[in-house]
Order: C-alpha cells, then sequence, then structure tokens
C-alpha cells in the first residue's frame, strides 16, 4: 500500500541504524518485524520511527523525546483512515497554519481519517510513543459489514468532504494492552506469520473499538463535537444552546471541549461554518448576501466580520 505519511525533516538530521543495538537508549519499543527504521536527531527533539509496509496495514511505532516543545512536521499524500494509539504522553495534531484537531490523551485510542495536506504534531518536552496503524477501508469493509459504527466510520471517510476527522477517543485497558504487545513484541522473521499476526490482533482491536463506541456514554466532549458537526448550520446554535442541550454549566461545556480539542466550542462551529461558506461561494457561485443564512448567521454583518477574521487566519 501507499506509504500514508512523511516526516518532514532534513535529510542531515537522519542517523542510519543499521542494527537493533544501535537503538537510542531511551527506546522503550523495539519493534523487531520492522525493515524500516528512521532515527532523526535535532538539537530539540529526537524521534524514532520503525515501519512495516504490508499490505492491508502501514505500521508505525513512533517515539519522541523532545528536549523542548516542538511542532513535527509531517505530510499525507492519500486519503488515509488510522487507528492510533497513544502509549505513553500526549500529542497535540493541527493543521498546517496551526489550528489544532485533537490532543491525543496517554494511555487511549481512536480512529481518524485525514486527507492529503500537511500537518503538524506538537510534543511538549519529555517522552511520547504511539503506535499507528494505516489500515486499507477496503479491508475493513469486506470483514465487518455486520459493525455498524466501523460501517459509519467508513461511509463518513468515503462520502464527506471534511479534510479530517477523529472518532470516539477511548482508554486502553488491559485487554487492549495485551494485544499491542502480541504485536509490537512479535520477533519472528516470516512475513506470512507476522501477516497472520496482524490480522489477527487488529481484528480484535477493530471489533473492541465498535463495540466501545456502541456502548460508550461518557464522552462528552466527543457528543459535543458530534453534535456539532451535524448542527453547525442551524441559526439557534450557541454556546448557551448547547448547555441547554447537554444540561451543562457554561463553564464545564467549555472546558470539557477545550481540555479534549485545544480550541472552544465557538472557535470548532465557526470553524466548520467559515469552511461551509467559502466552499458554497466558491463551488456554487453564491455570493456573501445569500451565503451567511446558509451556514448560521442570521446578519450579514456578523457573518462578515467573522469570515474576514478567518481569512486573516489562513
Amino acid at each position: 500500500m501507499k506509504i500514508p505519511y512523511f516526516l518532514k525533516f532534513e535529510d542531515e538530521h537522519l542517523i542510519p541504524l543499521h542494527q537493533y543495538s544501535q537503538l537510542p537508549d531511551w527506546c522503550k519499543y523495539p519493534l523487531h518485524f520492522a525493515p524500516e527504521r528512521r532515527y532523526f536527531k535535532l538539537p530539540q527533539i529526537e524521534l524514532l520511527s520503525q515501519q512495516l509496509n504490508q499490505e492491508p496495514f502501514f505500521i508505525d511505532l513512533v517515539q519522541i523525546n523532545a528536549k523542548e516543545p516542538a511542532y513535527i512536521p509531517f505530510d499525507i499524500n492519500d486519503r488515509q483512515l488510522y487507528l492510533y494509539f497513544m502509549l505513553k504522553g500526549s500529542l497535540l495534531y493541527t493543521t498546517g497554519d496551526y489550528r489544532p484537531i485533537i490532543r491525543t490523551q496517554p494511555n487511549t485510542f481512536l480512529m481518524s481519517y485525514y486527507d492529503i495536506g500537511h500537518y503538524f504534531a506538537y510534543a511538549q518536552q519529555g517522552i511520547h510513543i504511539a503506535f499507528v496503524v494505516s489500515i486499507l477501508p477496503e479491508w475493513i469493509e469486506g470483514m465487518y459489514q455486520e459493525y455498524d459504527n466501523l460501517k459509519d466510520i467508513l461511509h463518513r471517510f468515503k462520502n464527506e468532504n471534511k479534510t479530517y476527522d477523529t472518532m470516539y477517543q477511548c482508554r486502553m485497558d488491559r485487554k487492549i494492552h495485551q494485544w499491542l504487545f502480541k504485536i509490537y513484541n512479535y520477533s519472528q522473521a516470516n512475513i506470512g506469520a507476522i501477516d497472520g499476526n496482524l490480522r489477527k490482533y487488529i481484528s480484535y482491536l477493530l471489533e473492541h473499538y465498535d463495540q466501545v463506541i456502541r456502548e460508550q456514554n461518557g464522552d462528552l466532549a466527543y457528543k459535543i463535537k458530534a453534535y456539532i458537526q451535524e448542527h453547525y448550520c442551524d441559526a439557534g446554535l450557541s454556546v448557551k444552546f448547547l448547555t441547554d442541550h447537554f444540561f451543562l454549566t457554561e463553564r464545564t461545556l467549555l472546558n470539557v471541549f477545550k481540555r479534549q480539542y485545544d480550541m472552544s466550542v465557538q472557535e470548532f462551529y465557526t470553524e466548520l461554518r467559515m469552511g461551509h461558506a467559502l466552499l458554497l461561494m466558491q463551488q456554487k457561485g453564491i455570493g456573501i448576501k445569500d451565503v451567511y443564512m446558509e451556514v448560521g448567521y442570521t446578519d450579514e454583518r456578523t457573518f462578515r466580520s467573522a469570515l474576514e477574521r478567518y481569512l486573516k487566519r489562513q
């Protein structure tokens, strides 16, 4: 399968690793079956990426030693679907113009998709470890036709025009850690055996994720995000409306959402409205005098002001 993304560090910072004995001493997880090892060493950050590209999966065990906070640039060259595990630390993912997408929490996992583009991962000082699995959607579609939540994610991936989306971020329990251990601790060199091992345990992880989504009721941030994504064109949408809808105080609503997505509720639905408005104007030739009502505004002046601020940040 296509390599889903490329780190944008200069080649001068790439240090060749020919043996596992050469892995940096801060590396916690050697991935024995990974044929590709890329070790970047910069003054402010070290990054070790151990990769296996074996259809229908692309596996990447990324370990970061940040000596000071740093933005890690990467490019995605094809629309991709990911299963993502944050084993240690926390990373903030942003667009190429530094708009927050999601802050991945320690000991959590989620599914997400990203379109072609330039992105950053922001790492605070410390050790951060992420296990990333890019999966061909056709494989999931063929294997999990009875799993409604996975089907919904696939539908959104294939049919929505969003540049990216992140699904429910849930805690990893002992079962998840055991399955992951069976993957990254696998030491056989036989390609067929590796393939069978990956298919087995990634299948368990996907099935568990579908069940967790079905059973989860407590992730307020995700529920608020999903509601806004569905209703951002409603003129009545506001912080007050959301607090009433979710039976929360304004402070709780704002804090819960900000903690998860590193942006305010207002910023989130304004971004959605502006992106939709520009799409309507560019692709359908709708003018400002008509478009503002299509994206949830009742006043043209307010819309123009919001659009001007949005465009200045581009």
